[in-house]
């Protein structure tokens, strides 16, 4: 399988590497981050439904589920200010053209593709910042799931 050579979208001496691990590890934070923060919503919303009567736990005749827009509330926060953090990176991206000893911003403003400088500052980002919403998307479906497939059908508005 050819891999994809994100040399060509980056400023020079970036360490792609790196940066996809970054990007990898702060979407999986504010991934369990968001599950943990719906998990809890969710079971509380879900011992609502129930009274205990001695020893066992018995479906309210009157329960009705929360829904699920209330439950998911701002469990995907996470997500978008890592959506946020990664188009911010954009910066750095910028500033690191007038670091260093060669400064490749003289060589960049000499560049015939007169967009190239701009291209190698904000696909990454964008890119990473895309990634971070599709997954706060996916996560939110499957969030959608679980609550349907909790929920008792008599709860369900």
């Amino acid at each position: 399988m050819k891999q994809l050579d994100l040399t060509r979208y980056a400023p020079p001496g970036t360490n792609i590497q790196e940066e996809l691990k970054r990007l990898a590890i702060g979407l999986a934070g504010a991934a369990a981050c968001a599950v943990l923060i719906y998990g809890t919503s969710l079971r509380s919303a879900y011992d609502s439904l129930f009274d205990r009567f001695g020893g066992e736990w018995v479906l309210r005749p009157d329960a009705v589920m929360l829904p699920f827009d209330v439950i998911l509330g701002y469990s995907l926060l996470f997500i978008y200010i890592a959506a946020i953090v990664a188009l911010a990176s954009a910066v750095p991206h910028h500033i690191s053209y007038y670091m260093g000893g060669s400064k490749s911003i003289y060589l960049m403003r000499r560049l015939p593709q007169r967009w190239e400088w701009f291209r190698r500052d904000i696909t990454l980002p964008v890119a990473e910042a895309v990634i971070c919403l599709l997954a706060a998307q996916l996560l939110k479906l499957l969030f959608l799931g679980i609550y349907y497939w909790v929920t008792p059908a008599q709860c369900l508005l």
